[in-house]
C-alpha cells in the first residue's frame, strides 16, 4: 500500500472504477473550481461519510474503551517504556 502526504494528512493510494460520465463530471467540476480531480473525489467521499454519520478517523474500538476493568486492566504506559 503507497501513502502519500497532502498537506498535513497522510492519503492512501486506492484504485477505483468510475462510468465515463463521472469522469468527465468530475475533470469539469475540477477545472471549475480550480483544483484536482483526487481533491473533487475525497470531497464527494467526505460529504457521502457525512450524510451516512460517519465521523473522520472513526475507530470502531472507541466506544469498548473504558468499559472493561479488572484484574486484566493494563497500564499503557507500561508498555511504552
Amino acid at each position: 500500500m503507497t501513502s502519500w502526504r497532502f498537506y498535513n494528512m497522510e492519503l492512501v493510494r486506492k484504485q477505483t472504477y468510475i462510468t465515463p460520465a463521472q469522469d468527465r463530471a468530475v475533470k469539469r467540476l475540477a477545472q471549475q473550481q480550480g483544483t484536482t480531480e483526487a481533491d473533487i473525489l475525497r470531497k464527494a467521499l467526505d460529504l457521502l461519510l457525512a450524510r451516512e454519520g460517519i465521523r473522520e478517523n472513526e475507530d470502531p474500538f472507541d466506544d469498548l474503551i473504558g468499559l472493561f476493568f479488572g484484574p486484566f486492566e493494563v497500564d499503557h504506559d507500561d508498555i511504552y517504556r
